[in-house]
């Protein structure tokens, strides 16, 4: 009736060998051990350099922090999830943030655990372990994954998605088509470009005619009620903020002034997008087939499978592409990193490897040598670094120093708790969240709709602390904080030390008003500037 094979015929299919070559090429262990001892390797890996060697938070975990710390519906440049879990992890470790990093693996994990999965249906187990093996070649999935963010965020539902929507489609399980609207929604509320994924997949179950005939039962509908109502939420809010986190997105990718300019910076996203995939692609080319195989016996499932695992793995980045052709606005780099969740799969399956006893075990070794490269450069990069004065990466930063140093200077002056810092997202984010106060932060560069939680009167009740790079900002207070606030009262700057680099940081002070700390503490904390 639905032109699908019944599920027990999916995952095995007749003309591909079962895989003999296994247990002698890699000892006694199956392709799940193989699969779950180079997973547990990854994560631990990406876990534990982190961890030792990340002085400080990053700008992106920092700026996550911030906003999770107020629990909004929406923020300036993104929906909420990724703020909330961010905040939510931290809260138990107490401002260490070995569970970002963590976070950041599990996710990555996750990705490789639905490729997993989605291989098994459509392949044997073992094409299934390559497939999912070899996204330890993509740049996105291991060197900048220690940067818990948005984009790390939305990979794992993009992943579960796309297995979770082939289980609907072929086993027809309710159960399934609303996992599939369940994590559609979600990685909506991670970022924007789950819709990569969403669209064409929607496009796919509308023209290809198996699938279409879904569309006259229960299933997909529940798929897209479950996706709205998770994002209903954030859609309200998005109306109600006037589409500022569409705003957001539309600034950073400004439309291009030229056609030739567009050009070549979408043919330079496409070759950094080529330089992301050059190991996997050398991965591959171990396993290539060189000659010629005989052809596969086709049947409509082998059909299915192959147009949906195509449309999946190559479907996002059409889209983006063609939305930034539409639009003329080049595409980030970073921004296509969601996309490749399937490259891998894509590429076991396309190959038709030849999996011989040797070829698995010199696959083995390159797979080590393709985790450990990028592993060492990133631990080189940290312990070096900080030897050359003022070159250390930010997540070397003093900022428990610092923001110990604003938060006792602000409660020995003003006799109570700091509840607002303001200033640029690095600075700023850093005194917030290494504060023992844990104060709101309001950046500047959004102003006061950029963090609602924030309004001019809680500022005159309450005060704030203005904090800035005296290196790139000059000593005295910055024009952008001098205009919004231009009763703040300059202080003594900051110096702090970390290794061989010095750091000067700027602050100011916006008194309370009206209060008898702030009238009785506003001359005396003038007069001391003065000093």
């Amino acid at each position: 009736m639905d032109n699908f094979p019944a599920p027990t015929a999916i995952g095995r299919p007749a003309w591909q060998a079962p895989a003999t070559h296994f247990s002698a090429s890699f000892g006694r262990l199956s392709a799940l051990q193989v699969f779950a001892v180079a997973t547990l390797v990854h994560v631990l890996v990406w876990t534990v350099l982190p961890t030792l060697l990340l002085k400080n938070g990053s700008i992106d975990i920092l700026e996550g922090l911030s906003w999770g710390h107020e629990w909004q519906m929406g923020y300036q440049k993104d929906p909420p999830l990724w703020p909330w879990i961010t905040e939510a992890i931290t809260a138990w470790p107490s401002q260490s943030l070995w569970a970002c990093y963590l976070a950041s693996q599990l996710c990555v994990a996750t990705v490789f655990l639905a490729t997993w999965q989605l291989g098994r249906r459509m392949t044997t187990d073992l094409e299934a372990l390559i497939g999912a093996l070899l996204l330890e070649g993509v740049y996105y999935f291991n060197y900048p994954t220690p940067e818990f963010n948005d984009i790390v965020l939305q990979m794992p539902f993009a992943a579960l998605f796309g297995w979770l929507l082939h289980r609907a489609l072929t086993d027809n399980r309710l159960a399934d088509w609303f996992l599939a609207g369940l994590f559609a929604g979600l990685g909506l509320a991670s970022r924007y470009s789950m819709g990569a994924y969403i669209i064409p997949m929607a496009l796919f179950v509308l023209l290809h005619p198996q699938a279409r005939r879904r569309l006259a039962q229960p299933g997909p509908w529940l798929l897209l009620l479950t996706a709205f109502l998770v994002f209903l939420p954030h859609m309200l809010w998005m109306y109600q903020s006037g589409f500022i986190s569409i705003s957001y997105v539309a600034m950073r990718a400004p439309a291009a002034e030229a056609s030739a300019s567009y050009a070549l910076e979408l043919l330079s996203f496409l070759g950094s997008q080529l330089a992301a995939l050059v190991p996997m692609l050398a991965l591959s080319a171990m396993l290539w087939r060189w000659r010629s195989a005989e052809p596969a016996p086709q049947s409509d499932m082998r059909s299915f499978n192959r147009a949906y695992l195509a449309t999946l793995a190559l479907g996002p980045m059409a889209f983006s592409i063609g939305l930034s052709i539409v639009t003329q606005r080049p595409p980030r780099n970073m921004w296509a990193a969601p996309l490749f969740c399937f490259a891998g799969l894509l590429a076991a399956t396309v190959i038709r490897p030849v999996l011989t006893g040797q070829r698995l075990r010199s696959f083995a070794r390159a797979w080590v040598v393709v985790l450990l490269i990028p592993a060492s450069v990133f631990a080189l990069t940290l312990l070096l670094r900080p030897m050359i004065p003022d070159n250390e990466p930010r997540t070397h930063f003093p900022g428990r120093q610092f923001a110990a140093e604003v938060t006792n200077r602000w409660r020995k002056e003003m006799g109570h708790h700091l509840k607002y810092v303001i200033g640029d997202t690095w600075i700023a984010g850093n005194a917030a969240f290494y504060s023992a106060d844990r104060p709101s932060t309001l950046f500047v560069h959004g102003g006061f709709s950029g963090s609602p939680w924030i309004t001019p009167e809680k500022l005159k009740e309450s005060g704030a602390v203005l904090v800035w790079d005296v290196r790139h900002a000059g000593p005295d207070i910055p024009p952008n904080l001098a205009g919004m606030f231009p009763k703040a009262v300059l202080q003594p700057k900051i110096t702090v030390h970390q290794n061989l680099s010095t750091y000067e940081l700027g602050v100011a002070y916006l008194l309370p008003e009206g209060t008898a700390v702030g009238e009785a503490r506003t001359q005396d904390v003038a007069t001391d500037a003065v000093r």
